[in-house]
């Protein structure tokens, strides 16, 4: 009879044993081993869900049957860590989702079972690679498998406490298979050197970079040169080549994956439906909308970014910046002259050869203004009494001793610089033709 409790012992599924909890002896040693957890994933923004319906969260448990949220936080703020806690769930989604939209990386504590949150995180599409949900409620064992599955973007953690001041850690991504199954990987002991390891998870680089021989769905369209599809009868040879099919072969080699492609609906990357959708609801057509469903893993390509798809989709970094180059035939050798008028459209002809035209005698005018400004007749026999004129001239002849006049020196005026006028139109010529070699001398004659 002995041997028969002890078999059905035994044979209770994991899914009963995850309902007992375990009941600590000293409620700080939860909130000690929580706070030294979390510090595992270095310092980050934290929020934490803590719902007073759940035993768990009362802080004003004197049997030994809750965790005390105030000394969690206490002792939590003392590594430096900035931290919000929510007791409304609404208001709790709300938070993920504005740090989502802002893309800013958040870390998440819940106190209560991941099972009734894990699926409303995933009907609100807050599973995304910058939120991590870590779950704790003083279970021995995590969920099994066939009763809960944190399938991918979701990441999520879930702490057990098997004994006393002894709690393991589970991750759903420690392997790039995409089974959403829990694997242990980390633990901590307050009795030894605490947390096992740091940092609490393991880096994403080393987890995927070999994907063990993963599956991925591939949306495709025909879309040169990124990929060239030919439509027909037989699918599996549709896909004939491109820029974007040699660059997945290559990572499928490198990174240990295979993958297949599948027909992109409207061969479009997405549009936005035009349904008058509340906001939230917002879906896509094309393979953005096999993105967005699930169906399908993740989409290649020159695809464009806007508002409306990051909120429904998530996009990596730029991993390709493409330069436009124009290759054509090598062009016969030129005059230096054409050269630079070749490339002047029809309409801008007329306004160069008037501006050619005009421009030297312009220039001309402007230098040979001042001589002829300075060009003034002097005649030193006749002097303007009013309305007299005196001729010296015949005065000195009739009073030579008289009359003494004295002899003005009258300064010569400048000369213009010889072919003044050929220069300037030479000069704007050259200049035109950006061939200016007889500017020093023409700004030695200005002078």
């Amino acid at each position: 009879m002995q041997k028969f409790w002890i078999l059905l012992g035994l044979l209770l599924s994991r899914e009963a044993r995850t309902r007992v909890s375990y009941l600590p002896a000293n409620e700080s040693d939860v909130a000690i081993a929580l706070s030294q957890i979390i510090n595992g994933l270095r310092p980050r923004p934290l929020a934490i869900l803590a719902l007073p319906s759940f035993s768990l969260m009362s802080a004003c448990c004197e049997n030994d049957q809750g965790i005390r949220v105030d000394d969690f936080i206490q002792r939590l703020h003392r590594l430096y860590y900035k931290s919000v806690i929510f007791n409304n769930t609404e208001l709790f989604f709300q938070h993920i989702e504005a740090n989502l939209q802002g893309a800013i990386e958040c870390v998440s504590l819940i106190l209560d079972e991941p099972k009734e949150l894990s699926e409303r995180i995933q009907e609100r599409r807050l599973a995304h690679r910058l939120s991590l949900f870590i779950f704790y409620w003083g279970a021995r064992w995590p969920p099994t498998a066939s009763a809960m599955s944190f399938e991918e973007p979701m990441r999520a953690v879930v702490i057990t406490r098997p004994r006393q001041k002894a709690f393991r850690i589970y991750y759903n991504q420690a392997r790039p298979t995409s089974d959403g199954e829990l694997r242990l990987v980390n633990w901590y002991d307050g009795d030894n050197l605490g947390l096992q390891r740091t940092p609490l998870l393991p880096p994403a680089g080393s987890v995927y970079a070999n994907f063990e021989g993963r599956i991925f769905r591939v949306p495709v369209f025909h879309s040169p040169p990124w990929f060239w599809v030919s439509y027909g009868q037989n699918s599996s040879d549709s896909m004939t080549g491109g820029r974007d099919h040699r660059l997945l072969m290559l990572l499928a080699e490198r990174m240990n994956f295979r993958f297949e492609y599948i027909e992109a609906p409207g061969r479009t990357q997405g549009s936005l439906k035009s349904d008058d959708a509340k906001e939230s609801n917002e879906s896509f057509t094309g393979g953005i909308g096999l993105l967005q469903s699930r169906m399908a893993d993740f989409f290649l390509g020159d695809v464009g970014l806007s508002w409306e798809r990051h909120k429904a989709i998530e996009f990596s970094f730029f991993t390709l910046a493409d330069s436009g180059a124009f290759a054509t035939h090598a062009p016969r050798r030129l005059n230096e002259a054409l050269a630079i008028m070749r490339p002047f459209k029809q309409d801008i002809w007329p306004y160069l050869i008037l501006t050619i035209v005009f421009s030297g005698p312009i220039f001309y005018g402007i230098i040979a203004m001042p001589y002829i400004w300075r060009r003034r007749h002097v005649n030193l026999d006749v002097e303007q009494l009013g309305e007299l004129c005196i001729y010296m001239a015949y005065i000195k002849e009739i009073t030579p001793c008289v009359l003494k006049v004295k002899r003005r020196r009258v300064p010569s005026a400048p000369r213009m610089p010889e072919q003044l006028f050929e220069k300037c139109i030479w000069f704007t010529l050259r200049l035109f033709l950006k061939q200016c070699k007889w500017i020093d001398r023409i700004w030695i004659y200005w002078k």
